[in-house]
């Protein structure tokens, strides 16, 4: 029989101030038996930067995504267990570390959620 899993969610926000080139997020997923399988993206606008937005996300200082557009971790509009950036699998507890980055001032505050998608089996 084939694994089944259940999906659970963590979600981590992270503000922009207006002025600044980015923002970063560093603390430890909830340690509940899960294994962090990947992560989505949601922003409020891209119009508060005329330059492209990038993200990057670190598991325990080792890059897991390395920097890029932020849109690259939309949700994929599938299901949910296809509509994440995928990521190798790793047990959570384990720090995660993600950036909002881009090389000019952000003109007006940013605000984005990290949904990290984490899945138990059945």
């Amino acid at each position: 029989m084939e694994n089944q899993y259940i999906y659970v969610e963590e979600i981590r926000e992270l503000t922009v101030a207006n002025g600044t080139t980015g923002s970063i997020s560093d603390e430890k997923t909830e340690s509940d038996g899960t294994e962090v399988v990947g992560f989505v993206i949601f922003h409020d606008a891209l119009t508060a930067n005329p330059s492209m937005v990038n993200a990057s996300v670190e598991q325990n200082g080792v890059s897991i995504s390395k920097m890029q557009h932020i849109d690259n971790y939309r949700s994929r509009e599938a299901g949910y267990d296809k509509g994440f950036k995928p990521c190798k699998p790793f047990d959570s507890g384990q720090r995660i570390r993600w950036e909002v980055r881009s090389v000019s001032n952000f003109t007006s505050e940013f605000k984005a959620q990290l949904i990290i998608v984490k899945r138990k089996k059945c």
